[in-house]
């Protein structure tokens, strides 16, 4: 009994551990986003910034060396994912497949390492100093060839 007992003890901090972080002010849409993309990450710091009309929730997640800082808006939308140390490429399962796949046939020795949507088009920087801009479909607008660090 005792074994058992040990054994369903194991199994729920397992279970437990192995759930992304989520946090109160944080919207539930938000939360449901990182848990489903960001799995085995921990939410290592959070920032709400308020102002006057707008409402802008900054999350920072890491596991080991690998971090991403994630801006939501005040619906829990994703608007910005960006890998902190310029080298690690986004997961994935966070960037529209249409432009996963023009990058990969078009710049197959290059990363992506931040997205942003914005009103009318999605933003895409690569490792290689160019930036991307598709509409919203993920359709190519120009490329920004003489884009530079700040």
């Amino acid at each position: 009994m005792k074994k058992y007992f040990l054994s369903m003890l194991v199994a729920l901090f397992a279970f437990f551990t192995s759930q992304a972080q989520t946090y109160k002010g944080l919207p539930q849409k938000a939360n449901d986003y990182i848990t489903k993309h960001f799995s085995g990450y921990i939410i290592s710091h959070y920032e709400k910034d308020s102002e006057i009309l707008d409402v802008e929730h900054k999350v920072y997640v890491s596991k080991q060396a690998v971090s991403f800082k994630l801006d939501f808006n005040k619906s829990g939308d994703i608007k910005d994912i960006e890998s902190l140390d310029d080298k690690t490429p986004l997961p994935k399962s966070v960037l529209p497949v249409k432009i996963s796949q023009y990058v990969k046939a078009n710049y197959p020795q290059a990363k992506i390492i931040e997205w942003k949507m914005r009103k009318n088009s999605q933003v895409v920087e690569l490792n290689i100093d160019l930036e991307l801009i598709f509409n919203g479909k993920g359709d190519l607008l120009f490329t920004d060839p003489d884009f530079t660090k700040k």
